[in-house]
């Protein structure tokens, strides 16, 4: 595998350490005191790599035989553990150590209080050329300081090429790498700073968005702790020796979700704004509805009212037309009867009486003849009417016949 620097999972290039350089000096003036030991007890403080483990153990031909060695003093992430997860950057330090001390390199072993740990494995400070592999694994951030008590002889130096590793953000210190505490503490900053603070129409997604922001803060700042760690990725952390770093880590978490819980707080009154807006506008559709179903009704029984009362009208002009034609038949005129003529014999056909006084004589119009007493003409026709004096009319002298209105007719013959 290749490596390089800023891209998530794998770390920066290899450069030379001033700790290197300065264990090759002391080696060379017999002063490392493994050196020196190794000078006078034999074959058992020198190897020949096999290959490699993982980040921080190895397989190297020593004294004649296979020897698993661990190094001391620094812990790299998991990658053989079958009860974990691959952790953080465990695969780029196991690489890193491969492509560091490829099979054939010949190494040197230096011990501390005790030479095997509980696994059997044979606890040793690794050199090639006089630099120590144990602090170049730190000071490349692949691995960090942990203390195997008794022995804390290599401690201090990987301890050194940790904070070196810290102050440069390489491996597992980067926040370039996806996977690195510091990396998820930044991705989550940022998206603490991306929640809107004013939405267009209903905040409620942005406010779900910045409550489960908030609630994965808390739940991000309860990890930087040993049981939480490695659900992070990241269980090579829960050592002493990182105990300042993930406080810093703490306090960068919080700062973070104060900027979540404060968009959040002004979604959530964004939200209470919103919704007493929409209940109102809901209020207002409600009652115009209302009032339109209202309006409504009331114009269908305005409606009815009218058709009743034009029904209601109707019968009464009926009935008042019914009574007037009544009365109307009531209050028509009788026919008049024939005129009676009067006189003396001898006298005169003009109806006027004569002998013994003078008597005004009043015509009155007969009353209309029954059908059976009205006179028949010769010819056989009925006339219409009584018969009336003579009149002169167009040479006519006969008898007329009268009928309503004053108008008359000619006999029939």
């Amino acid at each position: 595998m290749s490596v390089g620097q800023g891209v998530p999972g794998q770390v920066g290039p290899r450069r030379s350490r001033p700790w290197g350089k300065a264990a090759v000096g002391l080696a060379a003036m017999g002063l490392l005191a493994g050196g020196a030991y190794a000078m006078t007890t034999g074959d058992d403080r020198r190897g020949e790599v096999v290959r490699v483990i993982d980040g921080d153990t190895l397989i190297a031909l020593v004294d004649g035989e296979e020897t698993t060695i661990r190094l001391l003093n620094i812990d790299t992430p998991e990658t053989k553990d079958p009860d974990e997860e691959v952790q953080c950057l465990g695969p780029e330090s196991a690489e890193f150590l491969v492509e560091r001390l490829p099979a054939g390199t010949e190494i040197e072993l230096e011990y501390d209080r005790e030479r095997t740990d509980r696994y059997d494995r044979t606890l040793a400070g690794v050199y090639e050329s006089g630099a120590l592999i144990n602090a170049e694994i730190a000071a490349e951030g692949l691995g960090v300081p942990v203390l195997f008590e008794p022995n804390d002889r290599f401690l201090p130096e990987v301890e050194e090429a940790s904070r070196a590793a810290q102050e440069a953000g390489l491996g597992l210190f980067s926040a370039e790498i996806a996977c690195s505490l510091p990396a998820q503490v930044q991705a989550l900053d940022n998206a603490a700073g991306q929640i809107p603070l004013t939405v267009d129409g209903d905040p409620a997604d942005a406010l779900a968005g910045a409550t489960s922001l908030v609630e994965e803060l808390d739940a991000f700042r309860t990890a930087l702790g040993p049981d939480g760690l490695p659900g992070l990725g990241n269980a090579v952390m829960a050592v002493p020796a990182m105990e300042t770093f993930l406080s810093t880590l703490s306090i960068e978490a919080d700062g973070a979700r104060e900027h979540a819980e404060t968009a959040r707080m002004t979604l959530d009154d964004a939200k209470s704004d919103f919704d007493a807006e929409q209940e109102r506008i809901e209020r207002e559709e409600q009652e115009r509805l209302e009032r339109e179903e209202q309006e409504r009704l009331d114009r269908e029984a305005h409606e009815e009212q009218e058709r009743l009362d034009r029904e209601e009208q109707d019968r009464q002009d009926r009935e008042e037309q019914d009574r007037k034609d009544r009365e109307s038949e009531k209050s028509a005129p009788a026919p008049s009867a024939p005129p009676k003529t009067g006189g003396s014999s001898g006298g005169s056909g003009n109806g006027s009486s004569s002998g013994g006084g003078s008597t005004s004589q009043q015509t009155k119009k007969p009353a209309p003849a029954p059908e059976s007493e009205k006179p028949k003409s010769s010819s056989g026709c009925t006339p219409y009417g009584p018969e009336i004096s003579n009149a002169a009319d167009g040479g006519y002298t006969g008898l007329r016949y009268g009928m309503p209105g004053g108008k008359t007719f000619r006999k029939c013959s």
